[in-house]
């Protein structure tokens, strides 16, 4: 900022000192009218960040609740072929009849893949990185904060858990043994064991991870439509 000072011919004190007081009065009308462009610039920026935020994490909020839906189903499909298949390796039933089986319960539509929410954070990420996410209010801004830190905690927690209770090639080419027929008893047995803890894992996590969104943020998640 540069003010040029106006020239004039100052002949007495009070000349002088009605000069400085119009330079002083014209700094401070120059700084406040900066200042107030830059806190409605900031307020602008919270308020675009604040609205990208919050759609990306009403959009997550649907993925959670669909999911959960989707698996807490699936769970009881897993849980139900897990107590058949112990009763039925225990009884010494036939591939052949274990089968017939799986495919009436499961109406021959079933998949041992783990599927889950992807959580994004992009909108998260750009307020950070453009500051935008220090202009929000404080409380908000917490609020926002913890959420995407829970999505991570859910994210490691379900990705450690995978790693200890399934393996993907395994797990891959027992799904393709079933959906051709050929999977066998004791192999799938124990793959369902293992499914059925992950989903269970899944089921919690998720459930934990919905409540926080209403936790944190009660009025977005009012908003969104629950999951049927």
């Amino acid at each position: 900022m540069h003010i040029e000072p106006v020239k004039v011919r100052l002949d007495s004190f009070k000349d002088f000192a009605k000069h400085y007081l119009m330079i002083v009065l014209s700094i401070l009308t120059a700084l406040g009218l900066e200042a107030w462009i830059e806190h409605a610039h900031h307020e602008r920026a919270a308020a675009t960040a604040s609205a990208q935020i919050e759609a990306e994490l009403s959009v997550n909020l649907d993925q959670v609740r669909l999911m959960r839906g989707a698996d807490a189903k699936r769970l009881v499909v897993l849980e139900g072929l897990y107590d058949y298949l112990v009763q039925a390796v225990k009884g010494g039933a036939d591939a052949a009849t274990i089968r017939q089986r799986i495919d009436a319960q499961t109406r021959g539509d079933f998949s041992l893949n783990l599927q889950l929410p992807r959580l994004r954070h992009e909108a998260w990420d750009v307020a950070v990185a453009n500051q935008s996410a220090g202009w929000i209010d404080t409380g908000r801004l917490r609020h926002y904060a913890t959420l995407y830190a829970y999505q991570g905690d859910f994210e490691r927690r379900l990705s450690f858990n995978t790693s200890v209770n399934l393996q993907d090639a395994q797990l891959n080419r027992v799904d393709a043994d079933l959906r051709v027929g050929t999977a066998q008893p004791a192999e799938l047995l124990h793959t369902v064991s293992a499914m059925t803890s992950s989903m269970g894992d899944a089921v919690i996590a998720l459930d934990s991870l919905e409540k926080a969104f209403e936790r944190e943020l009660p009025g977005l998640a009012a908003a969104a439509p629950a999951a049927h």
